[in-house]
């Protein structure tokens, strides 16, 4: 099977959302640390996977504004915001240029509908990111 091509505005894309995941994912290991060391157990001896997930709701509320500040402190919530910033500035790349490669007359239809609704956005988004580059000129 023959690799896919991207062209720069996919990639962008790909990069955006996978560096967020990254960050996300290592926030997640900070708060499952941050719940471990502690100590924090629910009723029936279960460790949180999340402060949210904690049932003791004074506990949770603790935790929860405990946990804010250290990802604060440390700049992961600084960095998380700028990806997501990103990622959003790479997903109306990719919208518009998949509206530019669309005949007129259903970008027409799907410029305002991209604009408004979020449904319409992520099927444009999709669609572009299964496009081969090789098969689209510009």
């Amino acid at each position: 099977m023959a690799r896919r091509i991207y062209n720069k505005v996919q990639e962008e894309y790909l990069l955006a959302k996978a560096q967020l995941e990254l960050l996300e994912e290592e926030e997640n290991k900070l708060e499952q640390k941050f719940i471990i060391e502690k100590g924090i157990v629910n009723a029936d001896g279960s460790i949180p996977v999340a402060t949210y997930a904690i049932d003791d709701d004074e506990t949770a509320d603790k935790a929860i504004d405990d946990f804010g500040k250290l990802v604060v402190d440390c700049g992961l919530w600084a960095k998380i915001l700028k990806a997501r910033e990103t990622l959003k500035a790479a997903e109306s790349n990719l919208v518009e240029y998949g509206l530019s490669i669309a005949p007129k007359k259903e970008r027409e239809i799907l410029e305002k509908a991209a604009r408004t609704n979020y449904t319409v956005r992520r099927k444009i988004i999709d669609l572009v990111m299964k496009l081969d580059a090789r098969t689209v000129t510009v």
